[in-house]
């Protein structure tokens, strides 16, 4: 495979990357980091989910996602309850405190993408849309 290729793909992740903000330390200017926010919104997404189905779904490692988990209890954001399948494993919830941080954070995203889009053309838009659906097509194939 030719380098350009890749070199392609890295520039545009990085591109990317800095267009989003992910390398800043705390995202979109709030407290969390960006894989805090994926955990929260994970757990968001499905109350009652295991650590095991974390690590899974984000590819995140386990110790890393174990810390978080341990700061989101210490700030009140979520609550373990022994799963009744398997009392070795804790189902994960977010608590009224963890759905308000969640909801701020989704606000700001939201907010982002409407930004970024906004000085588009609804064309372009459109264009946009079906060339990220093109390359998650591409690339699901890919990682088969």
């Amino acid at each position: 495979m030719d380098d350009i290729y890749i070199n392609e793909v890295r520039a545009f992740n990085r591109y990317y990357t800095d267009v989003i903000g992910v390398l800043n330390k705390k995202f979109l200017n709030g407290k969390y980091s960006l894989p805090e926010l994926r955990v929260l919104q994970t757990v968001h997404g499905k109350d009652g989910i295991t650590a095991s189905e974390i690590t899974g779904l984000l590819n995140i490692d386990k110790s890393y996602l174990s810390r978080i988990i341990l700061q989101f209890e210490k700030k009140k954001l979520i609550t373990k309850k022994v799963s009744p399948d398997d009392g070795r494993s804790y189902q994960l919830y977010l608590t009224n405190e963890g759905q308000k941080a969640f909801a701020v954070h989704n606000v700001a995203a939201h907010n982002q993408v409407k930004q970024m889009l906004s000085p588009l053309t609804a064309e372009e838009r459109d264009r946009l849309i079906g060339c990220m659906k093109q390359i998650k097509k591409i690339l699901s194939v890919s990682s088969r």
